[in-house]
């Protein structure tokens, strides 16, 4: 494996960058509060699922927003490990993240719609949710945010490996400074 070196003085646009940070932040609420909700009696969880609706609905519109950004603003080269598989990896990566974030958000509006929490909501009726088990998108929406824990993992350690191995600071890439 040869050294690769990245010029990392080039930086994704302002914009993505700013998506990139409020989507981590967006996330790092949804996740535990979705946990936090699975324990919970429908009417208890009235306002939580508010809350957890419009969030992962605003996480959508910034991915949305952020793949037109993908095609449309200028951004740096692709990471060069000096290993064919990990640069492929860092793009599969990329790629899943995308996927997961649109992936979730259409398994949360089923559930929303199929689980009868839309209407519980409409109505302030707990007794409109259906059992957690009877909702099968809800299920689909765990493993998805599940799956988007370990790649954040995956995220983290691969930056950490790159700084590590190459001593490259890559996360500049998408720092706002």
């Amino acid at each position: 494996m040869e050294k690769a070196q990245n010029d990392l003085s080039k930086k994704y646009s302002k914009g993505t960058i700013i998506i990139h940070w409020l989507t981590v932040m967006l996330i790092f609420a949804l996740f535990p509060l979705g946990k936090y909700m699975e324990g919970l009696a429908p009417e208890e969880k009235m306002g939580i699922i508010k809350i957890h609706a419009i969030l992962g609905m605003l996480v959508f519109i910034l991915t949305a927003i952020r793949t037109w950004l993908f095609f449309k603003a200028p951004r740096p080269a692709e990471l060069k490990t000096g290993s064919a598989f990990n640069d492929k990896l860092i793009i599969w990566v990329r790629n899943a993240f995308y996927f997961l974030l649109f992936a979730i958000t259409i398994s949360g509006s089923a559930t929303m719609i199929l689980g009868g929490y839309g209407d519980a909501l409409s109505s302030d009726n707990a007794d409109l949710i259906m059992e957690r088990g009877d909702i099968m998108p809800l299920k689909g929406h765990g493993f998805l945010a599940f799956t988007l824990m370990i790649l954040f993992v995956m995220h983290i350690i691969g930056i950490i490996k790159h700084y590590f191995l190459r001593k490259e600071l890559v996360i500049k890439r998408m720092l706002p400074w």
